[in-house]
């Protein structure tokens, strides 16, 4: 099966898991939801099978084209989701999360999968990169959680219970693996932060150059160490801690779309 059959595939799945969760949302059929859950963990193997399929025919450089970045995007969003979803029984967030990943994977299929130039990657390159998207993903998990926070506890102050109220665990739970999730997320990125400054060291004979990519993710990592430690140390806690999510989300943004997807070097995901 090539890399292109199973990138479809992959695509089709998280449709499949994205249809039975929104309809999860307005009703009160479990099974529905637990169709959503195999169809993602369907698409996250074939998901998988498709990256290992474009490493072994295109090499490592697949990974900075849009075709190899949408696709471990999308794996790294069901795997940050299935994690939580699965330990915490958060099926709800699966109406949130599936639509994203579903969407990275069809833009992949329609991407370019050809590298303008060949780096070498290496293990610490891979480390990388891999540990950079489980970061994003784990973030963009929190800020989905943080909306879905403040969308109930919105509800509960006015008393106004929506027709999907019933799926909704208990908001402490909600706050408790939002602030678990930006831990995972926080861990990942300081991992991805050493291993590219490692990489950098090794291509280019320094460890930090000013990159705006390198100052970004530095940001980043201050920005989500003081919401770890506001929670920790200055009762931040509940909306505020969704909030700081949220805000933290456009960072993440910035740092993806503004720069890996329109910059013209090592940063950038162009086919």
């Amino acid at each position: 099966m090539n890399a292109k059959t199973l990138i479809y595939s992959t695509a089709l799945l998280y449709a499949v898991s994205t249809l039975h969760y929104l309809l999860y949302l307005v009703t009160k059929k479990e099974k529905l939801a637990i169709v959503g859950l195999y169809a993602a963990r369907f698409g996250f193997l074939t998901n998988l099978a498709a990256v290992a399929v474009l490493l072994n025919f295109s090499g490592s450089g697949v990974l900075f084209t849009p075709k190899g970045a949408f696709l471990l995007l999308s794996i790294s969003v069901v795997s940050v989701f299935l994690f939580f979803s699965t330990k915490h029984k958060l099926s709800l967030s699966g109406a949130f999360l599936m639509p994203w990943a579903s969407i990275f994977a069809i833009l992949s299929s329609f991407s370019s999968g050809i590298p303008k130039e060949q780096l070498p990657v290496g293990a610490v390159g891979l480390i990388h990169i891999i540990t950079a998207f489980l970061g994003y993903s784990a973030f963009i998990f929190s800020a989905v959680l943080s909306i879905i926070y403040l969308i109930f506890d919105k509800h509960l102050r006015k008393k106004k219970f929506s027709i999907f109220f019933h799926k909704l665990p208990s908001l402490s739970l909600v706050e408790s693996v939002v602030y678990h999730s930006i831990t995972v997320g926080f861990f990942f990125i300081t991992v991805s932060m050493f291993a590219g400054a490692v990489w950098s060291q090794k291509l280019f004979g320094t460890y930090w150059s000013w990159h705006p990519k390198q100052i970004m993710t530095l940001i980043t990592w201050f920005v989500y160490a003081g919401i770890i430690h506001l929670y920790l140390y200055g009762n931040w806690k509940g909306k505020r801690l969704c909030q700081l999510s949220i805000a933290g989300l456009i960072l993440i943004v910035i740092n993806f779309a503004g720069i890996n997807l329109l910059s013209r070097d090592i940063h950038s995901f162009k086919g």
